[in-house]
Parts: C-alpha cells; sequence; structure tokens
C-alpha cells in the first residue's frame, strides 16, 4: 500500500512551526549533546553524522533505525534473519545513543553500516537519503520524525514501522499536538504492530487502517546463543555464592533500593551475590562507588570476567552482556520499574527461563508485564519494601522458582512467532 502522491506533503502552517521549533531547538540540542559528553565521550564522535555529513557508504542497503541499546539488542534477530534471506543486500543501521551504535557496530553481519541517525531537519535528512540510497527503510518501535517519514517516503522508499509500540501517554500526547505530527503516522506504508492495543492507538493517533496490522512482538523470538548459556552455567557451578539474583537496567533512583534489597539478603545469607547491571555506562562509577562506601566487595567486569570467591556484588559495566550473566542468576529483577520510567525488556529474562520481579511502573511493556504475570512466572510490587520482602521468600523457595520458569517458558512458547511474520512483510517490500 503506498501513499498517494497529493498526500505527500504536510499542512503548511504546522510544517512552518515544526521547522522554526527545529531552527530554535538546534543550538539547544548541541549543547545538550556536548553536555552529555562530559560523562560519555560517545556523544562528541561523529558529531557531523546528526548534520548528514557521513564518511561510510553502502548503495540501496536494508535501512533500520534502532534509537538505542535497547532497540537494538531486540532487532538483532529480524536482521539476522533479512541477512539470511537477502544475503547480498547491504545493512545500515542508524542509531541515537553512543552506547546503540556501539551494540550496532558489535552484531556479526558482514557489510553493514552503522552511523546516527540525522536531526529532524530537511536539510540534513535529505543529505542522508541521498547519501545511502536505502531500499527500504524499517523504524523500529515507537520512532516518529515528520520530515525523515515525508522525504523517505518522496524518494519512493518503502517505510515501515515495525514491533511497533504506543502507550497511552504517548498516544494523548500526539493527539494533543496534532499537526504535522498526526500527519506524519499516515506515511508509514506498513505498521506492524505488537498487540492490537497498540494498532488502536496507531489508528486513532492518525494511522492509516489498511497500513495497520498485529505481528507481536520480537522480543519474544529471542533465542539464546547455546554456547553462552553453557559457558555461564560452568561458570556458576563454580562459584562458592549461593543464592545470586540480577539487577537489570536500574535507574539512578533505583540503586539505593537495589543495595538495601542486598544488604537485607546478606543478613540472612552472606554468601549471596549480587549481579548488577545499571542501564547507563555514566552510572557504572557511582554505583561501584555506593557499592564500596557500603563496604561490600565489588568487583567490575571491565576489569575481572566473573566473580571471585569474595566478591558480594559484580558490576556488569560492558554494554550488550547481560545475557550473558542471565544464566547464573536465580531471579531478575527488571529496572525502570520502581522509578517511574515505565520498565524494560521483561522477554528477555523469560527466555531464560527466570522468575521476574518488576515494580509499578511498567507502562512501556504492559503487554508482556501482563502475559507473564498472568502466566504466573513474574511477580509486580507496588514498592520497594514489597519488592525486597518477594526477592527473600523467592530465592528461599526453590520450588516456586522452578514453577515460575515453567510458566515463563510456557507464556515465551504461545507468544512467539512475530519474527517470521515481521520479517515476511518486509521481504515482500523486497521481492
Amino acid at each position: 500500500m503506498l501513499v498517494a502522491m497529493e498526500r505527500l506533503s504536510y499542512p503548511i502552517l504546522p510544517r512552518l512551526i515544526y521547522a522554526g521549533l527545529w531552527c530554535l531547538l538546534l543550538p539547544a540540542l548541541l549543547l545538550f549533546i556536548l553536555f552529555r559528553s562530559l560523562r560519555q565521550p560517545g556523544y562528541r564522535r561523529h558529531l557531523g553524522e546528526r548534520f548528514g555529513n557521513y564518511h561510510t557508504s553502502c548503495n540501496a542497503p536494508i535501512w533500520l533505525h534502532a534509537a538505542s541499546l535497547g532497540e537494538v539488542k531486540a532487532a538483532a534477530p529480524l536482521l539476522k534473519a533479512l541477512r539470511a534471506e537477502h544475503p547480498a543486500l547491504p545493512l545500515l543501521i542508524t542509531c541515537q545513543t553512543p552506547a546503540g551504535r556501539q551494540a550496532a557496530a558489535a552484531l556479526p553481519f558482514e557489510d553493514c553500516h552503522v552511523v546516527y541517525l540525522p536531526f529532524d531537519a530537511g536539510w540534513t535528512v535529505r543529505r542522508f537519503l541521498r547519501h545511502f540510497n536505502p531500499r527500504i527503510a524499517l523504524v523500529f518501535e515507537t520512532e516518529i520524525w515528520p520530515v525523515l517519514f515525508l522525504e523517505t517516503r518522496r524518494r519512493g522508499i518503502a517505510l515501515m514501522i515495525v514491533n511497533a509500540r504506543m502507550t497511552e501517554r504517548s498516544l494523548s500526547r500526539y493527539r494533543r499536538i496534532g499537526g504535522v505530527l498526526r500527519a506524519a503516522m499516515a506515511m508509514p506504508d506498513a505498521i506492524a504492530c505488537q498487540s492490537s492495543e497498540d494498532a488502536a492507538r496507531y489508528r486513532k493517533a492518525g494511522a492509516d487502517a489498511a497500513a495497520v496490522c498485529v505481528t507481536g512482538n520480537i522480543k519474544w523470538d529471542l533465542v539464546p546463543d547455546p554456547e553462552r548459556v553453557a559457558e555461564a552455567k560452568r561458570q556458576r557451578h563454580a562459584w562458592p555464592q549461593q543464592p545470586v539474583w540480577l539487577a537489570a537496567s536500574s535507574h539512578e533512583h533505583e540503586e539505593a533500593a537495589v543495595l538495601s534489597m542486598h544488604r537485607a539478603l546478606l543478613a540472612r545469607h552472606p554468601q549471596a551475590l549480587l549481579l548488577w547491571a545499571p542501564r547507563h555506562p555514566e552510572r557504572f562509577n557511582a554505583v561501584v562507588t555506593a557499592i564500596e562506601m557500603q563496604g561490600l566487595a565489588v568487583a567490575r567486569r571491565s576489569t575481572q570476567l566473573w566473580p571471585d570467591d569474595r566478591t558480594r556484588v559484580f558490576v556488569i559495566d560492558t554494554m550488550g552482556e547481560l545475557s550473558a550473566f542471565m544464566p547464573c542468576a536465580d531471579v531478575v529483577f527488571v529496572g525502570g520499574s520502581l522509578q517511574a520510567i515505565g520498565g524494560h525488556n521483561v522477554m528477555e529474562p523469560a527466555v531464560y527461563g527466570l522468575p521476574i520481579l518488576v515494580g509499578p511502573h511498567t507502562a512501556h511493556f504492559a503487554d508482556s508485564v501482563a502475559a507473564l504475570k498472568a502466566g504466573g512466572g513474574l511477580i509486580q510490587c507496588p514498592d520497594a519494601d514489597t519488592l525486597q520482602s518477594e526477592l527473600a521468600a523467592l530465592l528461599e523457595d526453590e520450588s516456586r522458582r522452578m514453577h515460575m520458569a515453567k510458566a515463563n517458558a510456557d507464556t515465551v512458547a504461545v507468544n512467539c512467532g512475530a519474527l517470521e511474520k515481521t520479517k515476511a512483510l518486509v521481504s515482500r517490500r523486497l521481492a
């Protein structure tokens, strides 16, 4: 389904307002990037790419935009499937964060190019599209960029949003802003949604009803690397520490709660081990300092491959390695859920057969949290105190943990299949 040529524009007044806002915001965005670069130097690197200046090139690639680390990891199986089906086509991945770019660059694909997405201004977007001339544009999950969408379709490039999701909060914001954002929603010729609820929200936001379909969530289709799983289990069997739990993707205002939970656990189990993966690299040093101030023996993945016998907290301060430690854990707490972030990926620990704990804020993963909770493999806690109690109870009840692991395996089996459906949609447009 292609958008008719007469629709390939936006109302003049909203378009001028949007362009004017970019002119006003661009200096502030540059200052923000430079400020972020004080903690993450990666933000300073490749700055020209955000203005459409690129040193790498490829002709007519399959282009996928994955904003940050989580989206890159989730999109990797789709890229692998597309590469297997279309081995002669180059791949282009655009990101917006250094962590996402680093993870994309580490993917094991030949003829794969990774760059930053340009700012959403006409001249930067047109330079990007002229330089790479993508064969197809795949936008992963939630990114809506009006100028990018318009210029992509004007060049006759098929545009798809894959693994699309939209929260009620986002829908309210889009409908409130209206204008050019609502018009942008009508630009994709396919929107492959995670759920029927997401599909309904996209239609309400302005998407063409004929373009919207439900394929499911690709994140259910993760297949763990058997060699990495076997290595992790070998390491775990060698550790004297018992029990072992994992705090995944924690945010700054969750760190005190994670430390408190582990200190309470150590009071009952002096040999307990916490594997801790803060969400953002700029928090790595602060987390290590906080642990040291509590007098706990801490080690870091960047300087020590695995915990030693003395380690009570092991900080995973490297990017893209969280899954390597999941087979080592008895229980996982998924962060971004005690702090009002909206939660992070709960499907990955479910695939690895882990009982899952989350806090009350899970809007970004509402459907998967509901499915796992209904199946009996996930416990949602209203606050940190309840989370601490549930963690202690689970770690002392192996039978319950095994039951939850089985429940999660069953839920994963019921929900997988989105990868094949999405790949088929993309491949039809590449034929």
